[in-house]
């Protein structure tokens, strides 16, 4: 009796570690849309402020682990602190994503660089008017997050958590220009092709 129970839990405990070690097939490429939200950190005398928006991004998977990835996305904030500011970021990012695929669950981290188009409808340097402003500037975005499959073509994104540095000169005493964000995106993926 021992010996068959035994028997019984070697064979199960091989039945999950193999399952867990079942690999998927690579897409070759990904398309994804996410909503997203970024905790701007402006820096200097400004407080802090949050923005919601989307973003997407095309994946192409070099190798089951190796991808290149661009994303593009648009954060908007109508008011900071009481102010109807019209705040809007759009950004451009491009770098490379490095995957752990398993059979259902793909985590990642990713470098992206590029940059962000910057827009407001405030200026805090002018002192007429509410006037528009826009600049672009360099940004960055370092993090990772999780992929589920649902079928071998669609998989949702519950989290996607990244340091958003954006560099913009700023008439406040945030010298080196540096904005340190965060954006948290989650949403749907789409695969397509097999390697």
């Amino acid at each position: 009796m021992k010996m068959t129970t035994l028997l019984a839990g070697v064979l199960f405990a091989s039945g999950v570690i193999a399952t867990a070690q079942e690999k998927a097939p690579t897409p070759v490429a990904e398309v994804g849309f996410n909503y997203s939200y970024a905790r701007v950190n402006p820096g200097g005398a400004l407080s802090s402020f949050n923005q919601s928006g989307g973003s997407g991004y095309v994946a192409y998977n070099i190798n089951r682990v190796v991808g290149v990835v661009a994303d593009l996305g648009a954060y908007h904030n109508g008011s900071i602190s009481n102010i109807q500011s019209g705040s809007t970021t759009f950004s451009y990012l491009f770098g490379p994503r490095f995957n752990w695929r398993m059979s259902r669950v793909t985590p990642y981290v990713q470098v992206l660089v590029g940059g962000a188009r910057l827009s407001s409808t405030y200026d805090p340097a002018s002192a007429t008017a509410p006037v528009g402003s826009s600049q672009n500037v360099f940004a960055a975005a370092l993090g990772g997050g999780v992929d589920i499959a649902l079928t071998q073509h669609i998989a949702v994104k519950p989290i996607q958590l990244e340091y958003f540095l954006t560099q913009a000169p700023s008439s406040t005493a945030n010298l080196n220009y540096a904005q340190n964000n965060l954006r948290y995106s989650a949403g749907v993926v789409f695969r397509f092709g097999a390697k």
